[in-house]
């Protein structure tokens, strides 16, 4: 049997007599939900998972199998086992209808059932079903809520707190004179580390900053065409320090002219990460390459570094977002594993995808796909 494409409640009647499955039918078409007969009950199972229902009423006496054995098979399925369950039945005795609760029914409606007694227990459970799922619902935003800010005090408290430490302690020692602005390295050492912390917690909270914004859905996306080629320009330019303190050697084999269809600002944020991270990652020397390959209706934009590479254990980890997985880099640079999980946020958000590639000890090649630019 096909899916019923509905948005009225769907209730599911079981009962092996025809009679009693167009009575049932007839009835519920007045309270404006669609109704699933089913009239054998070795079929219930199969039908009920392709047409999950909003409510079942099952007959207890049914040939094959009866409905008080039905019941617990429907509660044995993950899909079936919380559809609230109103036996209907001549069965009117006490210890039946116990039976009845125990196995897992909510109600019990005793044959020949009133017409409006039966709507208005069917009415009953269904704002009670409506009720329990937008419970579930706030239940599980209000739990992603609580992560986003546990994991938000955790960056604040630890991660934001280390750099900003680091620039007070530094500044601190100068007002007391124990770093002299006039020593022949001030500028050279002092200054060059005040500049490289700054940076560090200015990218930070610009990514703890989107991070946030698209947690909570309220970060715009505004796709265009984008230039790829001045976005890598733009951002080699903010890592220059980093690159000449590293001595590292940057080769970009893009296209001038490659246009993508994108958010510009997400597409930076990716670039920029990705860059910071193989600049992290790259020891002293090294060689780092930013390039493109067309692949159908898609570009696809590598970093690669000569840097200390990825275990196959850590390799898992890394674009992991339940996971928190951050390191050092090979000057003991600092960092939290959050760019990673934005730049895979922000490159789903704009229909591409994100993967690593990487063998420890000789480097990573990260990659991520964007559209080709719209005509």
């Amino acid at each position: 049997m096909s899916k019923i494409p509905s948005k009225k409640p769907l209730i599911a009647c079981i009962d092996d007599e025809v009679m009693n499955l167009e009575l049932l039918k007839f009835t519920i078409k007045q309270i404006d939900c669609d109704v699933l007969p089913i009239q054998h009950s070795q079929e219930v199972l199969s039908i009920l998972q392709k047409n999950i229902p909003d409510l079942i009423l099952l007959d207890v006496m049914m040939p094959h199998i009866d409905g008080f054995e039905l019941c617990e098979l429907i509660k044995t399925k993950s899909k079936l086992k919380n559809i609230p369950i109103i036996f209907i039945t001549g069965m009117g005795k006490t210890e039946d209808k116990v039976k009845g609760f125990e196995l897992g029914g909510v109600d019990y409606v005793t044959k020949p059932f009133n017409k409006y007694e039966l709507l208005a227990r069917i009415k009953t459970q269904l704002s009670f079903s409506e009720a329990k799922n937008k419970l579930s619902k706030q239940a599980k935003e209000l739990k992603k809520e609580n992560v986003l800010k546990d994991r938000l005090f955790s960056i604040i408290g630890h991660d934001l707190r280390s750099p900003l430490s680091a620039i007070k302690m530094q500044l601190d020692f100068i007002l007391r004179g124990i770093i002299n602005p006039k020593d022949e390295n001030f500028i050279n050492k002092t200054v060059h580390n005040l500049n490289a912390t700054t940076d560090e917690a200015f990218n930070l909270l610009d990514n703890l900053l989107g991070w946030a914004k698209s947690e909570s859905g309220s970060l715009s996306i505004i796709k265009e065409n984008v230039n790829i080629r001045k976005l890598v320009d733009q951002c080699v330019r903010l890592q220059k320090l980093a690159l000449e303190t590293k001595n590292i050697e940057l080769q970009i084999t893009i296209s001038e002219n490659t246009l993508v269809y994108a958010d510009m600002n997400m597409v930076k944020t990716v670039l920029r990460n990705l860059l910071s991270n193989a600049i992290k990652f790259t020891p002293v020397a090294g060689n780092i390459s930013i390039s493109e390959q067309l692949e159908k209706e898609f570009w696809n934009v590598s970093v690669s570094d000569s840097g200390v590479g990825i275990s196959e254990e850590d390799l898992v980890k890394v674009l992991n977002t339940e996971q928190h997985f951050s390191k050092e880099g090979t000057e003991q640079e600092a960092g939290t594993g959050l760019g990673l999980i934005l730049c895979q946020d922000f490159v789903l958000k704009n229909g591409g995808t994100l993967w690593v590639e990487s063998t420890l000890g000789k480097g990573s090649s990260f990659t991520f796909s964007v559209p080709v630019a719209e005509n």
